[in-house]
């Protein structure tokens, strides 16, 4: 495992550099290491794109509906709350996965059909008790620190992430790491999907464009990363559909989201199995 993980973010080194301009970036200014050897890969004269890697996964971001219930950009009166939402996950299904690849898939899944539960007074007992088996399975530290954060840290804590970040890396757990942000994003525009109308309020043009930005991100990892596990590259070919998300405004998130919306669910789905 920790070979594995060591190729992978060896691999994986040259896909996140160009996400901080990734509208700005031409494919000709990143390094060709498809014929490197794994010595090559693993020099010492690759630590600056190491580091930039590094450094631009801490800047995804999650969509903020945590935060935007407390900003009072997502509102739902009582008679909204009384029509509870019927496409979250039912938690019990996280009973029976057995991989790690499906577990990580899931604790991001979960943590943000939580923060929707909990804005439609649902009990969320269910979903608290499958997270934390799930966190306990994995016997991952990081994650554990990390998801047992309040909904409210996750989406705005950035020191919390990047510690996280950090850690995942340093533990040469890359592929789970990717697995559960990846999935956490699907399920997130998902639910966006469900009901655009009520949602897209909540977004600024600067928030809309963060959707785009870490699509970008996951994406340069994923397919510098297909031909080492075939967990990856199975991830990579869930979410092609939606790496057409270029959206740089609100009219334009709104307006991919519409289209993209048959998509979404089709990934989601996938991710489930």
């Amino acid at each position: 495992m920790k070979r594995i993980a060591t190729i992978l973010l060896a691999i994986a080194i040259i896909a996140m550099p160009s996400c901080k301009n990734s509208n700005n970036k031409t494919k000709e200014e990143a390094p060709d290491y498809a014929q490197a050897t794994i010595d090559e890969l693993t020099s010492d004269a690759l630590e600056t794109d190491m580091a930039n890697l590094i450094e631009s996964a801490k800047k995804i971001k999650s969509v903020p509906f945590a935060k935007a219930q407390k900003d009072g950009k997502l509102h739902l009166t009582e008679k909204e709350k009384m029509v509870k939402p019927d496409y979250l996950l039912d938690p019990a299904y996280a009973s029976s996965l057995v991989t790690l690849n499906q577990k990580y898939r899931a604790v991001g899944m979960l943590t943000s059909d939580k923060s929707i539960a909990e804005l439609y007074e649902m009990p969320v007992v269910s979903y608290s008790e499958s997270i934390f088996k799930l966190l306990t399975d994995i016997n991952d530290p990081a994650l554990m620190e990390f998801y047992t954060l309040p909904s409210y840290d996750i989406e705005t804590n950035k020191e919390a992430f990047s510690i996280f970040v950090d850690d995942e890396y340093a533990a040469g757990r890359i592929n789970y790491f990717w697995e559960g942000v990846a999935a956490g994003m699907v399920e997130q525009v998902f639910i966006l999907t469900r009901n655009i109308d009520k949602f897209m309020p909540m977004f600024t043009d600067e928030t809309a464009s963060e959707i785009t930005y870490n699509f970008v991100c996951v994406h340069d990892g994923l397919t510098k990363t297909v031909n080492a596990t075939p967990e990856m590259a199975s991830l990579n070919e869930i979410l092609e559909p939606l790496y057409v998300i270029n959206a740089i405004n609100v009219e334009q998130l709104r307006s991919q989201l519409e289209e993209l919306k048959d998509e979404v669910e089709v990934a989601r789905k996938a991710l489930l199995m």
